[in-house]
């Protein structure tokens, strides 16, 4: 089970950590310059505008991560045996219980598509001052 949850871990960090190099690197230079020259603490510059641009990047980092670990926990079941989802469809599998597999699939499906909801969901509450939610919610 550790080595299945060390596998999910080390993936969905990978996701988030690119998305928030991205988030900063898109932070706009006149602003940065202007926070600056007003002499903002580092503190004071993080909150007002590295930490802005950068949210919608962290978000989208979170539901890829999101998605990817559900995708590695199933398949880290299914190879290397962990309890769990994966487990009991490769246990179905290899038994003939093939209308079982089936349904644990489809019930995989349904796990994938709650989590992605949820990730959406959390995404819109928190960036609820974004142009892009608020374009969105207002379609």
């Amino acid at each position: 089970m550790r080595s299945t949850l060390l596998l999910v871990v080390y993936a969905s960090f990978w996701q988030v950590l690119v998305q928030v190099l991205y988030g900063i690197t898109d932070v706009d230079p006149i602003a940065r310059d202007t926070a600056r020259s007003y002499r903002f603490s580092l503190w004071r510059q993080v909150r007002t505008v590295l930490w802005p641009t950068a949210l919608p990047y962290v978000m989208t980092g979170f539901r890829l991560a999101a998605a990817v670990a559900l995708i590695l926990e199933i398949t880290g079941e299914l190879i290397i045996g962990s309890p769990g989802l994966g487990n009991a469809i490769a246990v179905a599998k290899s038994s003939g219980a093939v209308d079982t597999m089936y349904a644990l699939v489809i019930v995989t499906g349904v796990i994938g598509v709650g989590v992605n909801l949820a990730a959406r969901c959390t995404e819109r509450r928190v960036l609820r001052w974004h142009p892009s939610i608020r374009r969105e919610v207002t379609s």
